[in-house]
């Protein structure tokens, strides 16, 4: 029997990691005679699983009439799509809703039932009004009857067809995206079972509703009496106000988990027992800012609270030195949230959803890249097959997807090639791509309740905040901090506050909080636990001095002994920061005094010598804190950044480079190996010397080894194997090549190469039989053993085809 699962982080088939290497092709929207067509193609590009939706509305043809075979139109016989996908030697996996999206006319909801129902299962306003959206009241009991009604037909095939029943498919989708009407629109649901819902949430959440009045500032006599709050963009009136509308944020994540958890319990009632996952979107229009609004909708879900492992949609749309590091943070803070569970992207872009955004090849390959050395460990191209809709059902016309891999007649463009050489490279390296992991001295913390704000209203004062994290996050701490990491090369690892303990933090030589007016006790005692026992904390912009529901809370506070501050406003402010001068930040500015810090150091001062930054001994540990947020505009803030990582004594870099417009980055195995990732996201070539650890002698290794600086061509990254033996007793310590096929037989070693010809070729050889290697040549041309340290240098040219460099080794 078969079996495909997740274990300690990564899924496992037949007790195998597996790199899940996926192509969505939607056999819905492909001519029955294509079908097979596509998956010869997809089988061609080294494909390993075929995803699909399988949409309610194309199977429930009319109400209670179903079709799986066929029988009212070809395109419908999904029973044979599975088994021809089968045959073809694929693992699939399906995703039966019951919303779909996909650019399909009512998210994949049946015609029948929207006209017949849609009144009454619609999202309403809070004046009772429909929503324009395809969203529905997801607890509305007729909603749930008839989606019961669709799982008790599509689960019976599904559960027949998995792999421990001998059929090809190896997970499932539950639903999918669901908080995405709400985000998008900015719009609650308000029907009656929400209401309901929302008091019984609250129930759990305050004893008494004096307690409840004492936060919200209202007066009611009883939980029966609460009112939800307003929608729209009505401003917070008071601190009451903005309290109730944190309980609301926090219910929606009780609402979709307790969906999503329902759907699940449906589904394994059917004995399906195949690993289950929901999907989350977030880039807009080639950025990721706020992604990590939609996966705090689902934090009741986290780590082991659910089974469910979040999938992520990587659609960046462009790749540039603009987004460089959103798709490592999107990576970062699903790992950081989901615990131990594999990083999947679910919908990974190799086309475009829309005609204008013309895809590039060379941007996708340098996206997959980076993907892998940001630490997935499974990724679905979407889409691999453009799609034609069926008449009148698709939301942006007849057609389906632009640039991708196979056209709807499954003839290949320019994007099929990166496909084939990714999966090439991964079925080389998958061991190794799937086992390394980042070695970091340095932590960021990622607060979830700053991200959510789906729903939140206009902040005009009433509230009394410094600092609202909606308005500042991007700036300060996605497109500032966390950008200025990234630029600076620095390894640092994200952690969930909310989830951590003391001892994971002080693993960690130096940790980055951005925190603003609002943090909870637990969280703030965390923190305060962490500095006492010997942490280094640097926090910024502001001490907290109330948690999250508006409850006064100064733990950091009192802790750090801070008795007073002040904002300061200063037009075009600058500060004074350690030895540096006219560092660009942001208004308001927290000053203080010097009896107000009580002993501290000040290493801030604002342009009216006003102290906004001190350095404190606080118990064994130290605290930084800076009043104000610096972004990441100037390179002042490189500067600034770089100084405060460096008084941590930490290592901040396991690999380096001398320009900061190439990014590098290591990661490490338990065997002595590693991935090094060396790209330019720049426009125009790029020179550096580029430095990094053996993981075997700890050695600064320098990448060209010998002399000169490495020369990388725009919009292209590499990913060199470290110390991974080809051969007994011989290594590639390091290549500028992407390796996609090595082979050992009869004294001879071939290496399968690809490269950018504007990128000069190195592979470095070491290893206690590299001196039987007797000549090497590159496509049957002899190229020259430069001996160096024991170390064989090969440098050659990259072509735009395959080249193959041949060892030869002395007959024993």
């Amino acid at each position: 029997m078969n079996k495909f699962g997740i274990e300690g982080g990564y899924f496992s088939l037949n007790g195998k990691k597996v790199f899940l290497n996926s192509g969505e092709i939607h056999y819905f929207r492909i001519k029955r005679e294509l079908w097979e067509e596509h998956l010869k193609k997809a089988k061609e590009a080294g494909l390993k699983t075929i995803s699909s939706y399988v949409p309610w509305v194309w199977h429930e043809v009319n109400e209670g009439e179903f079709d799986f075979s066929g029988t009212t139109q070809p395109e419908r016989d999904l029973i044979g799509w599975i088994e021809l996908c089968q045959k073809h030697g694929f693992t699939c996996i399906v995703k039966p809703g019951p919303f779909i999206l996909a650019e399909y006319r009512g998210a994949g909801l049946p015609d029948w039932f929207l006209e017949k129902y849609g009144d009454t299962i619609k999202m309403h306003n809070s004046k009772g009004e429909a929503v324009l959206s395809d969203g529905v009241s997801l607890f509305n009991p007729v909603f749930l009857s008839k989606v019961e009604q669709w799982y008790n037909h599509v689960m019976p095939i599904i559960s027949q067809k998995q792999v421990q029943n001998g059929g090809p498919i190896i997970m499932m989708q539950v639903c999918n995206e669901i908080g995405v009407f709400s985000w998008l629109a900015h719009q609650a649901d308000y029907n009656e079972q929400v209401k309901e819902q929302f008091i019984s949430f609250i129930k759990t959440r305050y004893s008494t509703i004096d307690e409840l009045n004492t936060l919200w500032e209202s007066n009611y006599t009883s939980f029966q009496e609460i009112e939800l709050p307003p929608d729209g963009n009505t401003p917070y009136k008071s601190k009451g106000d903005r309290s109730r509308d944190y309980e609301w944020h926090c219910f929606w994540r009780k609402y979709y988990a307790n969906y999503l958890r329902l759907l699940s319990s449906w589904i394994r009632k059917h004995n399906i027992s195949i690993p289950l996952y929901h999907n989350l979107p977030g880039w807009i229009y080639g950025h990721g800012y706020e992604f990590p609004l939609n996966i705090t909708m689902y934090e009741d879900l986290y780590e082991d609270k659910s089974e469910l492992i979040f999938g992520v949609d990587h659609i960046p749309e462009f790749v540039s030195y603009r987004n460089l590091h959103d798709d490592r943070i999107i990576n970062d803070i699903v790992s950081a949230m989901q615990g131990e569970k594999p990083l999947f992207a679910a919908e990974f872009q190799s086309g475009s959803r829309e005609y204008h955004v013309v895809t590039n090849p060379r941007e996708m390959e340098l996206f997959y890249k980076a993907s892998i050395a940001n630490g997935l460990k499974g990724w679905n191209y979407y889409m691999f097959s453009q799609g034609k809709n069926p008449p009148a059902k698709g939301y942006s016309g007849d057609t389906f997807y632009w640039f991708t891999p196979l056209d709807n007649q499954a003839k290949p463009s320019s994007a099929f090639p990166v496909v084939q050489k990714m999966s090439r490279f991964i079925e080389t390296h998958e061991e190794l791509i799937l086992t390394t992991k980042r070695k970091a001295e340095v932590c960021v913390l990622f607060y979830s309740p700053y991200y959510a704000t789906e729903l939140e209203r206009p902040e005009v004062g009433a509230s009394e905040l410094k600092f609202v994290p909606a308005r500042i996050r991007r700036s300060a701490y996605f497109d500032g901090l966390l950008k200025a990491l990234q630029v600076l090369n620095v390894d640092y690892d994200m952690v969930d506050l909310a989830s951590s303990s003391v001892n994971d933090l002080l693993a960690y030589k130096q940790v980055w909080l951005f925190s603003t007016d609002e943090m909870n006790a637990p969280d703030q005692q965390t923190i305060a636990s962490f500095v006492t026992n010997g942490g280094n904390l640097v926090i910024f912009p502001y001490l907290p001095d109330r948690e999250m529901n508006q409850k006064p809370c100064t733990v950091l506070r009192d802790t750090f002994k801070i008795k007073s501050s002040q904002p300061e406003i200063i037009d075009s402010p600058l500060i004074k920061l350690y030895n540096l001068t006219d560092i660009k930040c942001s208004n308001p500015l927290i000053a203080y005094t010097t009896e107000g810090i009580d002993g501290a150091t000040p290493i801030a001062f604002t342009l009216r010598g006003s102290i906004c930054g001190f350095e404190k001994n606080v118990g064994k540990g130290k605290v930084v804190h800076l009043g104000t947020w610096l972004g990441f505009d100037t390179e002042g803030h490189l500067q600034a950044y770089t100084t405060i990582l460096e008084r941590s004594k930490a290592q901040l870099a396991n690999a380096s480079s001398t320009n900061n417009f190439i990014t590098v980055r290591q990661k490490f195995n338990d065997t002595s190996e590693s991935l090094l990732f060396v790209g330019n996201y720049y426009n125009e070539n790029q020179s550096g010397k580029i430095t990094y650890k053996h993981p075997k002698t700890n050695e600064r290794v320098q990448l060209p080894l010998i002399d000169g600086e490495i020369e990388i061509p725009p919009l292209y990254a590499f990913i060199s194997p470290i110390s991974k033996e080809i051969g007994k007793g011989i290594n590639i310590l390091h290549t500028t090549s992407d390796v996609i096929g090595i082979n050992s037989n009869n004294n001879i070693i071939t290496i399968h190469l690809t490269g950018d010809p504007g990128l000069i070729g190195e592979m470095v050889l070491e290893g206690i039989n590299i001196s039987k290697i007797k000549s090497a040549e590159i496509s049957e041309k002899p190229i020259m053993l430069i001996w160096h340290n024991n170390r064989i240098v090969l440098n050659y040219l990259h072509s735009n085809k395959e080249i193959v460099l041949t060892l030869k080794m002395l007959d024993k």
